[in-house]
């Protein structure tokens, strides 16, 4: 599963009722009539991290390997002609 905080484009260190408005934004944006596989991903995403006992189990417990996709899609998130530089890499990859 891709990063809960990025699908619903919320902070990591959100509060219930943030997480919940970006969800109604997203799930308003984009109804599963419209593109089903989506809508059903940003539900999870919501699942996930819903409540603050959710964010503190997945942090400790998400041990999801990045998929070359996911880090293709981060990347293209704020792309600008030219290569990435290091630090966009970096942080795509989650590197220190």
């Amino acid at each position: 599963m891709s990063d809960p905080y990025h699908l619903l484009s919320v902070s990591t260190d959100a509060d219930d009722s943030s997480v919940r408005a970006a969800y109604i934004a997203a799930i308003r944006a984009c109804p599963p009539e419209r593109d089903s596989h989506r809508f059903e991903q940003i539900r999870a995403a919501f699942e996930a991290i819903a409540t603050e006992r959710d964010r503190a189990s997945h942090a400790l417990f998400d041990t999801g390997v990045t998929t070359a996709g996911e880090v293709a899609e981060h990347l293209c998130a704020g792309w600008r002609p030219g290569r990435p530089g290091l630090q966009a890499l970096r942080k795509a990859l989650e590197i220190e």
